[in-house]
């Protein structure tokens, strides 16, 4: 529900001289403490703030906009001078006129921008992600799988048909770079496509990700990984998959510092004792960084098959070729055909893949 219910950040757009537009934004609310400072940053450059000012009288104004081609993409940044966690990141986007940092009502906590139409359309959205969220919420507390269920693809469809209506303007741009992760491959070429020109060489990286995943969709050959183990010899998936006691290998992308991939191993060391022997074998790709944590992760919970790492996080090959974005993330190969037969194959549904093809 988290990725589903995001909406916004990324993305900007600047131009190569001023069209001598200026912006103003002002916040004011009970929750900007005296103090405190409101930090402008250009989406495009999040290392350093292009202005701040002292909060004051639980408001602040900054202004600018002579320097910039607007409307820009921008964030607007809420902590403590030096803090390393901001209280409060408020997506706004800057254009002409007067931007207000608020909340759009009492019971949805979080600031927002309004004031000018960008603005005002991504605050529009706002609150139709905020009300769906509560409805997803209500459902959640009551246990009810299907509405739940009902409402994530809400959600979804709501979110797509966001993105084409404002394909021509910054709030679509924005939306779209915070979304494109919970869409099919081909989906996100397609959205890539609506887009014009200018936009879309801000999405090179996007669709570039997107043409990979489609090469190791179900039905393709799967690509070929060389990696270290923790002896520092090279183990090729070649070689796995082409040993003759193997029929089936899973690919399993992991690391020792994720969470959710910690809460798949007993499914996976559970899966790979019933069915070792009869052909299933699993090709471990760690991105971790720390070989320690790595190794120390592999004895403990027991994960005796092949392991390689390189050591690099995310600066890996191997998750650039099959298109990782997040993790954990599996791909089953049948080792007579070399071809990718399935993926995403978490918790109880691995055993019940592996257990339809050798039992």
């Amino acid at each position: 529900m988290k990725k589903i219910l995001a909406i916004i950040a990324s993305a900007a757009i600047l131009g190569s001289c001023s069209n001598g537009k200026k912006y103003t934004v002002k916040g004011a609310d009970e929750s900007l403490e005296n103090g405190k400072y409101a930090y402008l940053y250009i989406d495009n450059n999040n290392e350093q703030a292009v202005d701040s000012v002292l909060i004051a009288d639980n408001s602040f104004v900054l202004k600018g906009g002579g320097e910039l081609e607007l409307p820009v993409a921008a964030t607007i940044v809420i902590s403590e001078q030096g803090a390393k966690r901001a209280d409060a990141v408020v997506p706004v986007f800057l254009e002409a006129g007067t931007v207000e940092i608020k909340k759009l009502d009492p019971e949805h906590r979080a600031l927002s921008a309004v004031g000018t139409p960008l603005n005002d359309t991504q605050a529009a959205l706002n609150t139709k992600n905020f009300e769906i969220g509560k409805e997803w919420y209500a459902a959640y507390e009551a246990k009810d799988e299907a509405k739940m269920t009902q409402l994530q693809n809400d959600m979804q469809s709501y979110v797509k048909q966001a993105i084409a209506d404002n394909k021509d303007n910054l709030v679509g741009v924005r939306l779209f770079k915070e979304n494109y992760y919970s869409m099919e491959p081909q989906e996100v070429l397609d959205m890539v496509a609506l887009f014009p020109a200018e936009y879309q060489e801000s999405f090179a990286d996007i669709k570039k990700a997107a043409e990979n995943a489609l090469k190791v969709t179900p039905g393709n050959p799967y690509i070929d990984i060389v990696d270290k183990d923790a002896d520092g010899k090279e183990i090729s998936l070649k070689s796995v998959v082409e040993n003759k006691a193997n029929k089936y290998v899973l690919i399993d992308f992991w690391a020792s510092w994720c969470g959710p991939c910690m809460g798949e191993v007993p499914y996976l060391v559970d899966t790979y004792d019933k069915y070792h022997k009869k052909g299933f074998e699993i090709y471990g790709v760690s991105f971790d960084s720390d070989r320690d944590a790595w190794l120390k992760a592999i004895e403990n919970k027991k994960m005796n098959w092949i392991q390689v790492s390189s050591l690099k996080a995310w600066d890996s090959q191997a998750r650039a070729d099959y298109a990782i974005n997040s993790i954990p993330a599996n791909f089953l190969v049948d080792c007579a055909t070399g071809k990718i037969i399935a993926k995403g194959l978490r918790g109880e549904d691995l055993q019940k893949k592996i257990a339809e093809l050798l039992d």
